[in-house]
């Protein structure tokens, strides 16, 4: 017997707030898939472009590699070699970790992929086919899955157990696939009208499977465990704006990927070509919160920040964060109106700075030349 759920925004998972702060805002547009190589360095492919994207964990964006038709699935193998899916272009390439070609194999359609949970063979989807393959690490092909129930697959992860679950971007279906056959988890919502009601990519993160919906504007969550058991867990209205998850906005959320530690979410945005990250704060977040306004300069800047508020902190709390939401400083107990944060020993890239007080918050995006 199964117990269907269904809920809206909860703004609370695991005693934790999140956020929504825009990590990559650039004409180099990341559209489509993403995936995280050992050193926290987030890649991710332009589809309606030709190349992959390299963005380091300090924010600096460079090419990895190009050439590519409409790249779309990412996974890393054990040896940190890179598989790019080339969805019309038919083909599936294997990178070493400069991005040098090292493979190429031949195959139909190819769309989402992923490195298998006891082995370097990659699972990979097909989208027109609707089936599912398997490539071997010395690149034989293998058929598994196809049928019915596949309806332009394209997202897989895999759970804490080892179950591995696809994601169907045409009727945003969410299947458990066992060895024989195919088991139902879930539909994402999508809009009430129009054709185009997509899911994107799916990814799973401390017991919850997370999916894009694609032109619905919103990110939803799932229990595996039970039928139906969706959550809307961000996205109102269509939109760019960060924030809260409860006021965030996204336009075309495509890509969809949780960290190592499953704590902070990628979130790559087709229409914009933006990267999000959805990060947790360890204290309540009012994303409008107005009672004291903030300014920071210079910023870019090179050796150090000045911090003004137009009302006296009488217990601030400053909180310094690298684009992957690690924590890299703090300083609690921090009262005036003036104050000088040093960054001259940090590398160059983006980071994200976040003052408290009274359980409030304020965040901005702090450059370092």
């Amino acid at each position: 017997m199964y117990l269907t759920l269904s809920f809206l925004l909860p703004f609370f998972l695991f005693g934790q707030q999140y956020f929504v702060t825009t990590i990559l805002d650039s004409s180099l547009n990341v559209d489509d898939a993403l995936a995280l190589d050992k050193a926290g360095n987030l890649y991710g492919s332009h589809y309606m472009g030709t190349s992959v994207y390299k963005l380091t964990p300090s924010g600096e964006l460079s090419i990895f590699a190009t050439g590519f038709n409409t790249p779309n699935g990412l996974a890393f193998n054990s040896l940190e070699e890179l598989y790019v899916v080339d969805n019309q272009g038919n083909r599936i390439y294997k990178l070493d970790k400069n991005g040098v070609f090292l493979d190429t194999v031949t195959i139909s359609n190819p769309s989402g992929i992923i490195k298998s949970h006891d082995s370097d063979t990659m699972i990979f989807t097909h989208y027109m086919g609707n089936h599912i393959s398997k490539l071997a690490p010395d690149g034989v092909i293998s058929s598994w899955h196809s049928g019915g129930l596949l309806n332009g697959p394209v997202g897989l992860c895999y759970d804490d157990s080892a179950n591995l679950y696809v994601g169907n971007f045409t009727d945003r279906e969410v299947y458990r696939v066992k060895e024989n056959n195919l088991e139902y988890v879930a539909t994402i919502p999508g809009p009430t009208n129009g054709s185009m009601r997509y899911l994107g990519f799916i990814t799973y993160a401390h017991g919850w499977i997370y999916g894009t919906s694609f032109n619905l504007g919103r990110i939803y969550r799932v229990h595996p465990a039970y039928i139906d058991s969706v959550e809307l867990f961000s996205g109102n209205s269509r939109g760019s704006q960060d924030g809260h998850i409860s006021v965030a906005q996204f336009d075309q959320p495509n890509g969809i990927l949780a960290s190592k530690t499953g704590d902070t979410l990628y979130v790559s945005d087709f229409r914009t070509g933006n990267i999000r990250m959805i990060a947790p704060f360890s204290t309540a977040i009012d994303a409008d919160w107005d009672q004291h306004r903030f300014s920071v300069f210079p910023n870019p800047a090179s050796d150090f920040v000045e911090l003004q508020t137009e009302e006296s902190l009488h217990h601030g709390e400053f909180y310094l964060y690298e684009q992957t939401g690690k924590l890299l400083r703090k300083k609690i107990g921090q009262h005036g109106r003036h104050f000088r944060l040093d960054i001259s020993e940090l590398p160059s890239g983006v980071y994200q700075l976040v003052i408290r007080e009274n359980g409030k918050a304020h965040q901005m995006r702090i450059l370092k030349d």
